[in-house]
């Protein structure tokens, strides 16, 4: 009866156990690359400031349509005759100053709001795609470190299935120490490149956490392969779409509009302003009198002159900030495609012909060491080339992401929307 209810409680235990391991591998947050580019256009700090940004702009429209540049003006004052007969008698007078724009300085100042909330919310979609391309490049350093972590895995069955022969060769004297040595050292070369990807991939994840806002304690997984490349669009549709969305432009065109607003701001509040004054004359001994009249500025001192020739002179060198970013940005653009699509042959050669040829020739040097045929050395050196072609593969991968990211920022979207 006792043995029953151990294996009793042994049975709860079991189920407790994986009953937690399940919830713990519910846990486990798993994204694509997609999904860490939208999670930061949504979670990234940099793009909740920017939204405060839009927030503080809109703002600048409460006030902004009020035709009086000034409050009206009350004046009160006390009267009393001087004479020595017309001492202890006293009087009052009170005047009301209203000053309005009539030129359409209030219609200007909310158009001019209105182009500041637009250059904000510009600003806020461009750090958006920032952010998109930050945790991109978080997640190809994450998935670049697992990749160099397999291949050095890889690398490490391979040296110790090589140490093993060395060991039992040497140990019925159809080898020497010097094989054995040798394949350690080779075996310890493998496990340091582990560590050192283990490194990177811990360095990368704390980036894309820090990006997308995920709890430390909160396990990751990424799903997206990095060695699958879409061919890169024609030229021409791909420099249709970066002038009209790559950053750099955008941001000139809504600082171009918001000077354009400002300087129709300023030649509105430059027109003459209008006053009316109503006043009341209750002076000593006289008649009540009812004041009201009309008053114009003359602006012929100040007339935002100052400002407006700044405004002037910052659009002339935004227009040619603007033909040279242009000009700037097809050289690129051209480049780097060329480029992009050069790596893409490059990859597919190393991984149709390179990888098989040079795991063919390990293979082959192997069964001629075990043979006897070939020496450790000779082993060494097909082992080190397959290894190589290995990480030129990823080198490969890391530099087309490089091009492909940068081809992204160029036309303000991904190549997969416009492959």
């Amino acid at each position: 009866m006792r043995c029953r209810g151990y294996v009793r409680l042994a049975g709860g235990a079991c189920l407790a156990l994986a009953w937690c391991s399940g919830n713990a591998r519910a846990d486990v947050l798993t994204l694509s690359m997609a999904q860490a580019r939208e999670r930061a256009a949504r979670v990234s700090p940099e793009v909740q400031l920017a939204a405060g940004r839009v927030r503080q702009a809109r703002a600048s429209r409460v006030g902004a349509g009020v035709i009086m540049p000034v409050n009206p003006r009350l004046s009160v004052d006390g009267r009393s005759g001087l004479a020595p007969n017309d001492r202890g008698v006293f009087g009052l007078g009170s005047t009301l100053d209203m000053t309005f724009e009539v030129g359409g300085a209030p219609a200007a100042r909310v158009q001019e709001a209105g182009a500041r909330t637009l250059a904000a919310s510009s600003e806020r979609e461009v750090t958006r795609g920032d952010a998109r391309l930050a945790a991109a490049r978080a997640y190809v350093v994450v998935r670049l470190a697992e990749m160099r972590g397999e291949r050095a895995r890889e690398a490490i069955e391979l040296g110790s299935t090589v140490l093993d022969a060395a060991i039992q060769r040497s140990n019925t004297g159809a080898g020497s120490e010097i094989d054995v040595t040798s394949a350690r050292a080779e075996l310890a070369q493998y496990q340091s490149q582990l560590y050192a990807a283990q490194a990177e991939q811990r360095e990368g994840e704390m980036q894309l956490r820090s990006l997308l806002a995920i709890p430390s304690g909160t396990p990751l997984r990424l799903s997206s392969p990095l060695d699958e490349f879409a061919p890169a669009p024609d030229i021409e549709h791909l420099l249709e779409h970066a002038r009209a969305h790559y950053p750099e432009l955008q941001a000139i065109r809504t600082h171009l509009a918001m000077m354009r607003a400002s300087d129709a701001r300023l030649s509105a509040e430059a027109f003459p302003k209008l006053g009316t004054f109503l006043g009341v004359d209750a002076s000593p001994l006289s008649p009540v009198y009812g004041l009201i009249g009309v008053s114009i500025e003359l602006p012929f001192a100040q007339r935002n002159q100052g400002p407006r020739a700044v405004i002037a002179a910052e659009r002339e060198t935004e227009g040619a900030r603007y033909a040279f970013t242009a000009t700037r940005l097809e050289l690129v653009l051209r480049a780097t495609r060329d480029s992009y699509e050069a790596r893409r042959q490059e990859l597919s050669v190393l991984t149709t012909q390179g990888l098989p040829a040079a795991r063919r020739h390990l293979q082959l040097v192997e069964i001629g060491w075990r043979a006897g045929h070939f020496d450790i050395f000779r082993l060494t050196s097909a082992a080190q080339s397959f290894e190589r072609i290995k990480l030129a593969r990823i080198a490969v991968v890391a530099r087309l992401w490089e091009q492909r990211l940068l081809l992204e920022r160029l036309i303000g979207g991904t190549i997969d929307e416009h492959a």
